[in-house]
């Protein structure tokens, strides 16, 4: 062992704190990063790939959403004896004659209002002249300081016009493409009716683990409980919506009540969108319809007191807490699913939500998901 002389032992004094070594800052590791940007890639990657495979998806998850709200008029027909293919294709033929007795009851008002649109959509502009005053002055305006400022007189060549396909043409795709998709919706949903849980079965004989096998059954069963309840609870509401609007709309005058009526309930299944655009249309058929300004609006304010009482207190009554999520989280989420699948992806943005919201409460790693998509 090597002794440092004495006089080496008096000068080897601590440095002072002035002097000390900066210790560096904590850094991120690289290979965090990495998994990050990863994460973030893959989610776009997903969110493109649904964007674009939305013809594919869409029929099959609104057969699905369909079958978890007639799961339980199949199951009353099978405890009546009745074998669950042929329970199926009843509740099938029933949901079918329903729309299509709604779709000729609803035919001639709707024709109506089409045949007269352009007469009173001249009359409703005529009415708003006063709004457009302003902005034709500033028009005005505008347009005389430009023709002041111009500089260039040269005469402009002709625009060259470009022929588009013919309106039958796209009207023809469209047809197809819709016909294509109902008829996909209703096969499927016979087919996940007649089957029962026989999905599920299969699925869960994939999965190797005893305790993942039976996470997985408790993640279904809840799920098809809750969406289910949810389609259920939310029908029944809408009706009671749509029937209260329509009561209203006749005993303010309004034409047509029963087609008010029925719209109302069919749009108050889009959470944002629905609610606001029968605001719009009852605005404007109700300036259409009545002079006094206070007739006018007495449609629309009815509408909104009405949708206020359903919206505030009774859906969140009957639905209770249990599927209560943040309403922050719900707008960001319908207006993700509206970017990818337009208003298909509104009607089917809550209950995912809901699944998703189920998920993260079944699987530890994602609780921190689930305090955040719940409402408290």
């Amino acid at each position: 062992m090597q002794v440092l002389p004495k006089s080496t032992r008096k000068s080897a004094k601590p440095l002072p704190a002035a002097e000390a070594v900066p210790v560096p800052a904590a850094r991120t590791s690289p290979v965090l990063s990495i998994r990050r940007a990863i994460w973030i890639l893959a989610f776009l990657a997903s969110a493109y790939t649904l964007h674009l495979a939305a013809s594919l998806l869409l029929p099959i998850l609104l057969a699905a959403m369909l079958s978890l709200l007639l799961a339980p008029a199949v199951a009353g027909l099978k405890r009546a004896k009745i074998p669950q293919p042929v329970g199926a294709a009843l509740v099938v033929f029933g949901l079918l004659a329903l729309v299509g007795a709604l779709a000729t009851n609803l035919s001639g008002p709707a024709q109506r209002w089409l045949d007269i649109a352009p007469a009173e959509l001249r009359k409703l502009e005529s009415k708003l002249d006063f709004l457009k005053r302003p902005a034709q002055v500033v028009k005005e305006a505008s347009d005389k300081v430009a023709a002041i400022a111009a500089v260039d007189d040269a005469p402009k060549p002709p625009p060259v016009a470009v022929e588009r396909p013919g309106r039958f043409l796209d009207f023809l795709s469209m047809t197809q493409t819709t016909v294509v998709a109902v008829l996909t919706t209703v096969l499927l949903l016979y087919f996940l009716l007649a089957s029962g849980d026989l999905f599920l079965r299969k699925m869960v004989e994939a999965i190797p683990r005893m305790r993942d096998k039976i996470r997985a059954v408790e993640i279904a069963r809840e799920i098809h409980r809750e969406i289910g309840r949810y389609f259920a609870t939310v029908t029944l509401v809408n009706i009671g919506l749509g029937t209260a609007t329509g009561v209203a709309m006749w005993l303010l005058g309004m034409p047509t009540p029963l087609l008010w009526g029925v719209a109302v309930a069919a749009l108050n299944f889009l959470p944002y969108i629905g609610p606001l655009v029968a605001v719009v249309f009852l605005t404007a058929v109700g300036l259409v319809t009545f002079d006094s300004p206070l007739q006018a609006l007495a449609p629309p304010a009815t509408f909104l007191a009405i949708n206020f009482i359903e919206d505030q207190l009774v859906l969140p009554y009957v639905l209770g807490q249990r599927l209560s999520v943040n309403p922050v989280v719900i707008f960001l989420w319908v207006l993700v699913w509206t970017w990818m699948w337009g208003v298909t992806g509104v009607l089917l943005a809550v209950p995912l939500l809901v699944a998703v919201r189920i998920c993260t409460e079944r699987v530890p790693r994602l609780a921190p998901l689930a305090a955040l998509i719940a409402r408290e």
